[in-house]
């Protein structure tokens, strides 16, 4: 993930209606979802992410409580955001995590219901994009986090034991699921290495090679968005933020009181059910009623109260407010 600046926003909520298109078909090794014509937002999401693909645009993933993965591509100029419609791209999924894999290049990767991890690459040329079929990398992980290092996705995923595995999806080639030596309860990535936390809260890294520890008692482990070198979690019952720095081997304890973290980053939920994110050294609030939030560059999006996809742009301070996705 790119350094974001901070910029406080308000809430303003609408809502759209319902659609949903939804297409699938398999055949042979691949999973090939119709490329459904452009359409209304979806509802019912259990989740959300987005990735800047360059020159201002960004794709939207986003997953229905029924399994279907859609996407949207939305181009900010600025202060100003222009939405695309979405398109689905079949069933059967539990989780959706959007990356970059090169210069207009997005790649869409879900976890299947039996475990198993797909993925779609798009081609796009400025907010037209054209779509792979599915490939399947197999596994059966039950939980998949990814970040993206020079123009390749970098996954982390966890066995149902607990055993973590890496995986590597670049434009023109991809690298299954091998095993890292390492066991634990909850992972996320950054760019250099997986890390994580055990079952006793523990915070370990692994670099490529081998996994190092840094103590702590932390859970929902997440990279800070403001400083790269920081691995972070929520710890204690007031669920502050703490963060470990690689370099100086300290923590740090930034305070707040967190519902969550998501989408492995110091982005989450507020305890009043709030968008916040934690960039450099103070939490700041983007308003709203949320569920899911995730963050890239100026785009920020979310799943509201309504279970719909909302989304503000973040370029100027203040913001300009949630807004119907």
């Amino acid at each position: 993930m790119h350094e974001i600046d901070h910029h406080q926003a308000t809430n303003r909520w609408r809502h759209l209606p319902f659609k949903l298109l939804a297409a699938l078909l398999m055949i042979g090794g691949s999973l090939v979802a119709t490329s459904a014509t452009a359409g209304a937002a979806p509802g019912n999401l259990a989740d959300i992410d987005v990735k800047g693909i360059g020159n201002d645009v960004y794709v939207v993933g986003a997953l229905t409580s029924g399994g279907t993965i859609q996407a949207e591509v939305v181009a900010c100029y600025y202060e100003n955001c222009q939405k695309h419609g979405w398109t689905s791209f079949g069933s059967g999924f539990k989780s959706v995590i959007v990356e970059y894999i090169g210069y207009g290049r997005p790649v869409l990767i879900g976890r299947r219901t039996n475990g198993a991890t797909w993925f779609k690459r798009g081609n796009c040329s400025g907010v037209t994009c054209s779509w792979n079929s599915w490939y399947s990398m197999g596994g059966s992980v039950t939980t998949i986090a990814a970040d993206t290092s020079y123009s390749c996705a970098q996954l982390a995923g966890r066995s149902s034991t607990g055993s973590v595995f890496k995986a590597e999806i670049c434009s023109d080639s991809f690298k299954r699921w091998s095993y890292t030596g390492g066991k634990l309860s909850q992972i996320a990535t950054s760019s250099s290495s997986i890390f994580g936390t055990s079952p006793s809260g523990s915070l370990w890294w692994f670099d490529g090679d081998s996994w190092s520890g840094a103590g702590g008692r932390v859970t929902q482990p997440a990279l800070h968005v403001g400083d790269s070198d920081e691995l972070c979690g929520l710890a204690g019952q007031g669920r502050n933020l703490w963060c470990f720095d690689q370099y100086t081997y300290q923590w740090s304890n930034y305070g707040g009181y967190w519902r969550k973290l998501d989408d492995g980053k110091t982005v989450g939920v507020s305890k009043y059910w709030g968008a916040w994110a934690h960039d450099y050294r103070d939490a700041v609030s983007f308003g709203g009623q949320v569920n899911e939030v995730a963050w890239n560059d100026y785009l920020m999006v979310g799943v509201g109260a309504d279970y719909k996809p909302w989304y503000q742009n973040t370029y100027n301070e203040g913001g300009n407010g949630w807004r119907a996705l």
